[in-house]
């Protein structure tokens, strides 16, 4: 750990230690904190173990090229600035500096003031692309959220709360049912945080055997144990300056927990087979579909786990809570199916958007209302609107929702008088009637007439006056 978090770390690489050491100097009196490198595997050992906010890089490097080095820490780490140091003046080296991005060119013997402002300015600009890139993030995230969330009051104070956390380092606990969107909100926090450009890592934790744990979360050497064929890093590693995020955490074992406990104090970890620690900086984010406080009260869950991982919690309201969501949330599900699979529904009838939005508590959330609209846009007929009766939504004693769509829709009085909610419902219902009808008759529709009691040719002009198919 950095004794001073807030002092700004500078990556000095340079084989001359009298070099090193004259830069240690004027920097340390200046509140910078230092790290070394004498050679690129040195240095990239280094990036290994630390986050530092500047580079000061000498091109003259034994066992490797500077300038190649370079180009490798901008792909990897584009942000962060690179002030090379050399006692060359050769033009073409400026050049090729430049052309991999390198800030700023200081030619030895260092002059401290020089060196001071260089990192000043480089900083500096820095930080306002960090600002500027935090922003676009949010901005672009409350777009995302809203569209695919809904644009609820409940969603709008998640938007809201999500924005004043994404920026800092604090481990964030999201609790939520399950199919309600932690991980759209984990790859929130994770894009409008500062590391949005690193790796996003999600793991689930339910699906992870607890003899392979250590490996899976901290990786293992070649040889570590049987099948370990090759040396192998761990999600942790993977996640490095970027976001982990510990989906259904709760279903560690109490083991598991305290072996993850101590790589978050630490924010070290040692791969199996190994004995010696990396250290990582890894921003966590974790996820619960149930209460972890009821689950220290049954000891199931660490105590301890769960404060170090509640820095800040959120939690995701349930689609009931956010009703006005519903009908959102289904017109872009059906959309999206339509342009998916060319299907020609024509929308939602009222009907069926009263059952999707008042007679269902959706336990599913979201995720559940989503395979609700594919069925029905599946299920419903060519230039045809959905109805209640392609919902497929169990109710309480097992019958199928269509069967009963009539007993609890709901009428929109201020736009529609008595006489027209009769005759919509009256449509319906004997659209209904006749579907079932033909359904029971196997398509015959001299049986069905009789079943119905009504001559063939009135089943024929109601058939294309219902534009049944």
């Amino acid at each position: 750990m950095n004794p001073d978090m807030n002092a700004p770390v500078v990556l000095i690489v340079d084989e001359h230690r009298k070099s090193r050491d004259t830069m240690r100097t004027i920097l340390s009196s200046d509140g910078f904190e230092i790290v070394e490198a004498d050679s690129p595997d040195g240095a990239l050992s280094a990036l290994n173990h630390n986050s530092p906010d500047i580079i000061i890089l000498d091109f003259n490097l034994r066992g490797g090229d500077g300038l190649e080095l370079a180009g490798n820490v901008k792909r990897r780490l584009p942000n962060i600035p690179i002030i090379s140091v050399t006692e060359q003046r050769d033009t073409r080296v400026l050049v090729q500096a430049v052309r991999r991005g390198i800030y700023d060119y200081l030619l030895k013997p260092i002059n401290a003031d020089d060196l001071r402002l260089s990192i000043s300015q480089a900083l500096e600009e820095k930080r306002l692309k960090d600002e500027l890139n935090l922003l676009k993030g949010q901005l672009e995230e409350r777009a995302t959220l809203v569209t695919r969330m809904g644009n609820s009051d409940k969603v709008q104070a998640l938007v809201r709360l999500l924005e004043k956390i994404a920026p800092t380092p604090f481990t964030v606990l999201i609790e939520g049912e399950s199919g309600a969107g932690k991980e759209l909100v984990a790859r929130a926090i994770h894009d409008m945080s500062k590391v949005r450009g690193n790796s996003f890592v999600a793991v689930d934790c339910g699906a992870i055997p607890e003899t392979l744990f250590e490996s899976e979360l901290f990786g293992h050497a070649k040889g570590a144990f049987t099948g370990a064929a090759t040396n192998k890093a761990g999600v942790f590693e993977a996640a490095d300056n970027g976001t982990l995020f510990l989906d259904e955490i709760c279903n560690l074992s109490y083991t598991s927990q305290q072996k993850l406990l101590r790589a978050i104090e630490d924010r070290t970890v040692q791969r199996l087979g190994t004995t010696s620690s990396r250290r990582v900086n890894v921003r966590i984010i974790a996820a619960s579909n149930r209460s972890l406080e009821k689950d220290v009260e049954n000891r199931l869950f660490r105590v301890d786990l769960l404060h170090r991982l509640k820095e800040v919690s959120v939690k995701i309201p349930a689609l009931r809570e956010r009703q006005e969501d519903i009908a959102y949330l289904a017109n872009r599900f059906l959309d999206e199916f339509k342009a998916q699979l060319g299907l020609r529904c024509t929308g939602i009838s009222r009907s069926a958007m009263a059952v999707l939005m008042n007679d269902y508590s959706w336990p599913g959330n979201v995720r559940e209302l989503r395979n609700v609209m594919r069925q029905a846009a599946l299920t419903c007929e060519d230039d045809r609107q959905i109805l209640p009766g392609h919902l497929p939504l169990p109710l309480a004693g097992g019958t199928s929702q269509s069967n009963v769509w009539m007993a609890k829709t709901t009428f929109d009085l201020e736009t529609e008088s008595l006489a027209d909610i009769i005759k919509r419902h009256s449509r319906e219902l004997e659209r209904k009637i006749i579907e079932q009808a033909l359904k029971e008759a196997n398509g015959n529709k001299v049986v069905a007439a009789r079943r119905l009691r009504i001559d063939y040719k009135t089943l024929h002009r109601k058939r294309k006056t219902l534009r049944l198919s």
